[in-house]
């Protein structure tokens, strides 16, 4: 077979090389500007500060510069000074009260200590203003609940105290924690701290965690003032019921729904004869009349006040006897038994609060004593128990005054 002939004629071959070497001559150029373009701009970069970005430490110790940076000077960083508003302007934004300290301005740096004395207890601590003082203080005890804190103050140290446990001079903390608390359960099931709870807050379901359920009813008929006592089954603890009902609501009248007879209607009526300082309240009718008497001497016995006695009836000698010797044992005043009719009762009554029952006896009513022979010995007795001599001078006869001071003598000795 015939060779084919080439596509090509020889002069075709020799254009084609030519445009070959062309094309690469054009893209040698092309790479050498891309070389000498890119190393500008790295050189360019490099001039205006470019380079890889380092992302500082996370470090909060670092001190804040001055508002306004640092300069430069032959390459070294100089800081500007701080004056006094600068040092406040940082303590204020950093909340840092060693920089109020710095202030050399006083009433700025006070105004800098003021600033901060509700999140700094340091700064709160520098106030002078003992107003402002006081006020920072109690707010950092009572919100660290610390009443050690109050003691750093001079003025306003108990109400500070107050502030943080308004409890601490309660007579019953536990009773004034659960008042303040609103939470009964603070009175660790604690009857009388209940009843008072529930009083005080007219709370009635309180009244419900008293163990004693007569107590509890009571308690829940005062706080509602209905009658809870009547849905008790027996007699005698309704009219003990009806009782505390009357006494925790105050109202005396309650005390006619007890029974006649009943020992709690005594007490009902002679505790609020007492509390009214009315004895008259035991007239009621629902007393008989030794019953009566006898709510007349609880009341004077309980008050101080001997008119109960005196308006016993003079034919109720017994209830007149008891009530006098009782008034005069307890007060130490032998001119008690004064109201006593009969003599010989009445020397009991004498001899009874001079001698055997006179601790507390108190001379000023010996004269009130109509036998002299009573009379001096309550002097007599007088002077040994105080260890004064010269009461025996209050006695007229004079045989009676040096058998007085022989006495007083005898006694010093033997307790010597």
């Amino acid at each position: 077979m015939a060779r084919e002939k080439s596509y090509y004629s020889k002069g075709d071959r020799g254009d084609d090389a030519k445009d070959g070497r062309q094309t690469i001559v054009l893209i040698g150029v092309l790479l050498v500007l891309i070389v000498i373009v890119g190393a500008a701009l790295i050189s360019l970069l490099g001039q205006k500060g470019g380079g890889p970005v380092v992302t500082p430490p996370n470090n909060t110790n670092v001190t804040p510069q001055p508002p306004g940076g640092a300069n430069e000077t032959n390459g070294t960083p100089v800081t500007p000074a701080c004056n006094d508003q600068c040092l406040y302007d940082l303590a204020v934004a950093g909340q840092n009260a060693s920089a109020c300290a710095a202030i050399s301005a006083s009433n700025l740096s006070q105004s800098c200590f003021e600033r901060l004395s509700d999140v700094s207890l340091d700064a709160c601590m520098e106030v002078e203003n003992p107003d402002k003082l006081q006020v920072c203080v109690t707010s950092f005890a009572v919100a660290e609940r610390n009443i050690s804190l109050c003691g750093l103050l001079v003025q306003g140290k108990e109400d500070c105290r107050l502030s943080v446990d308004p409890c601490i001079n309660a007579p019953d903390k536990r009773l004034c924690g659960a008042i303040n608390a609103g939470n009964p359960s603070l009175c660790e099931k604690d009857a009388l701290c209940l009843l008072n709870y529930s009083m005080e807050k007219k709370d009635s379901q309180a009244c419900t965690l008293i163990s004693d359920n007569v107590v509890s009813t009571a308690c829940r008929s005062a706080v509602q003032y209905t009658d809870k006592c009547s849905e008790l089954p027996e007699d005698a603890t309704r009219d003990y019921c009806y009782m505390l009902f009357a006494i925790y609501s105050g109202d005396y009248l309650t005390c006619t729904q007890v029974s006649r007879g009943s020992m709690y209607m005594l007490e009902c009526l002679s505790f609020f004869a007492v509390r009214h300082g009315n004895f008259s309240i035991c007239d009621a009718d629902q007393l008989g009349l030794n019953e009566r008497w006898a709510c007349y001497t609880n009341y004077s016995i309980q008050t101080g006040d001997f008119s109960g006695c005196q308006n016993i009836d003079e034919l109720a000698s017994t209830n007149q006897f008891k009530c006098a010797f009782e008034f005069a044992k307890k007060y130490g005043d032998p001119s008690a038994c004064e109201l006593i009719g009969s003599l010989g009762t009445r020397s009991t009554c004498y001899e009874g609060s001079i001698i055997y029952s006179n601790t507390n006896l108190d001379y000023t009513k010996c004269a009130g004593v109509t036998d002299f022979i009573w009379e001096n010995k309550c002097y007599t007795e007088s002077a040994k128990l105080t260890g004064n001599k010269s009461l025996c001078d209050l006695i007229h006869e004079g045989y009676a005054k040096e058998s007085c001071r022989n006495a007083y003598d005898a006694n010093q000795t033997s307790s010597g």
